[in-house]
């Protein structure tokens, strides 16, 4: 059953509870955006893509960050500035109309980032762990973490440009605001999570009729974007009804008609990868092939209590350094 057709119920959010929630609408505020309609004449539309076979040259592009260790360090003045170690990778799942799924364009970095503008050398430690010294130049208490977000969405950027010169439809996991606006179309964000109303109100309240397969009508967001909702997957009786929505998103550089052919061709194709709750906590929204690139990376950056050891005993040995200069 459609859930917009359901009474009024407790919905069980399909997310895992360490992933946070998949609709996070917050109260109205001069952050609510009623973006306006690009498709259908200005109306806002349900539409349904017409079957297609397999897809040809599709990939999957997404990242994971991971901080190792929180770090202070304090000069001969008694001044204190914070840092952190810090790992992340990216790399792409590539799907063609023969042969399996493979995971190509792997890129994994490690570093040690200070605020400050300060750049502190770790040794390299036994076993393989080696830190880039890096710095930004805010002191605020976040600087560094965000910095090392930059530094995988960077790597994703790089992958994802790479693949569509090639001629690939790339479907990034994630927004497409942190992207260079240059790119054009084929390239597809994926959303998972809803903060703020986009739409107008009549507009939003349609969203959740959308049965797995359909989209909305095309919408221009701010930052060059167009955007529109799909449902990729039935996230069962329990779940609320914006679950199994995701937001997709196209470069508005692209123009409009390629937009819309570009998210028809995603939607066509997209619902065939959701997961299924029994195999991922993130269910249906978060695809198979995104998955098992998160897996494969989380085991390329290596065991997180390791990489935590390699960075006390790395640390121990800068201050006896130190100590001994």
């Amino acid at each position: 059953m459609n859930p917009a057709a359901r009474r009024p119920f407790i919905g069980v959010e399909p997310f895992d509870v360490s992933h946070g929630a998949g609709f996070r609408a917050e109260e109205e505020d001069e952050h609510t955006v009623e973006c306006r309609i690009v498709e259908d004449g200005g109306r806002f539309r349900i539409h349904r893509s017409a079957d297609a076979g397999p897809p040809v040259h599709l990939c999957f592009v997404d990242g994971v960050r991971r901080t190792e260790a929180h770090l202070t360090h304090t000069n001969s003045q008694g001044e204190t500035i914070t840092g952190l170690a810090g790992a992340w990778g990216a790399g792409a799942v590539l799907i063609g109309p023969d042969g399996p799924a493979a995971i190509r364009h792997v890129e994994t970095g490690r570093a040690v980032i200070f605020s400050g503008g300060q750049q502190v050398r770790l040794r390299p430690h036994p076993g393989g762990w080696r830190w880039t010294p890096l710095s930004v130049d805010s002191g605020e208490p976040h600087a560094a973490s965000q910095h090392l977000q930059r530094l995988m969405r960077d790597t994703e950027a790089d992958i994802a440009d790479r693949l569509v010169a090639d001629g690939w439809l790339v479907v990034f996991d994630g927004p497409l605001h942190g992207l260079r606006h240059s790119r054009k179309a084929p390239v597809v964000g994926y959303v998972k999570t809803h903060h703020r109303r986009t739409l107008a109100v009549e507009h939003w309240q349609t969203v959740p009729r959308l049965a797995v397969g359909e989209r909305t009508s095309l919408f221009a967001m701010k930052d060059e974007r167009y955007a529109c909702y799909i449902r990729v997957g039935d996230p069962g009786p329990w779940a609320g009804p914006w679950a199994g929505i995701v937001r997709l998103e196209v470069p508005a550089s692209s123009g409009s008609g390629e937009a819309m052919e570009t998210v028809d061709r995603a939607a066509r194709w997209l619902p065939a990868f959701a997961s299924a709750p029994h195999r991922n906590a993130r269910a249906p929204v978060n695809l198979t092939p995104v998955a098992a690139l998160e897996e494969h990376l989380h085991h390329l950056l290596g065991d997180s209590r390791l990489a935590l050891r390699a960075v006390r005993e790395a640390v121990m040995q800068r201050n006896q350094d130190e100590e001994a200069a």
